[in-house]
């Protein structure tokens, strides 16, 4: 299902900010809603196999591995491929695999960039670049801040939105506990994104 607005609406399933749907909403662009992605997104069998796997921490790695597989089979400018890359990146922070997490959060900015979607690649950098900071990957940290940069010049985004990705990116010049907290509480545990019954 196709509506109008700035970000994927799956932002708020992945644990990113609650105004970046507001500021989407307000603007006349396409973007994709949780619940028709997410249901086109699980029928892919590896990702209900991942899916399977939420409730084993110890599983969480293998879990990203299969939402990253399914990712690759896309077009880089699927909005499921945006999903796919970003989960794995939530599940490898949460395995304790920064450096695997970082990447698929650099795939995930990716895909949202080609997408057009300006709004999600810059938030998403951002996170790359507080996953960079948690690993210790200075030369990776200044890579994302400065597609943030670059991004928040976007005649595409409003005033408020290009406050708010300066504001994140400015809060990435901490150290390796406080970027592991601050992004801890960007995405939702796993345990939290498990499927209904």
């Amino acid at each position: 299902m196709r509506t109008t607005g700035t970000t994927f609406t799956i932002a708020i399933g992945l644990g990113l900010l609650p105004g970046m749907v507001g500021t989407a909403e307000a603007q006349n662009r396409e973007m994709f809603e949780l619940p028709a992605l997410e249901v086109t997104v699980f029928q892919s069998p590896l990702h209900r196999r991942a899916m399977e796997l939420y409730e084993v921490p110890e599983r969480w790695e293998e879990a990203g591995e299969l939402h990253e597989r399914a990712a690759r089979l896309l077009p880089k400018n699927d909005a499921a491929a945006y999903f796919a890359y970003h989960r794995a990146a939530l599940l490898y922070f949460y395995a304790g695999e920064t450096p695997r997490a970082r990447k698929a959060m650099e795939k995930a900015a990716d895909v949202a960039e080609a997408t057009g979607d300006v709004l999600t690649a810059a938030h998403t950098w951002v996170d790359a670049a507080f996953l960079a900071v948690a690993e210790g990957y200075a030369g990776k940290k200044r890579e994302f801040v400065r597609a943030v940069r670059e991004l928040a010049d976007s005649e595409l985004l409003d005033d408020n939105d290009r406050r708010s990705i300066l504001a994140r990116v400015d809060g990435t010049a901490v150290s390796s506990d406080g970027a592991r907290l601050a992004i801890s509480h960007r995405l939702a545990s796993p345990l939290d994104l498990r499927p209904a019954d």
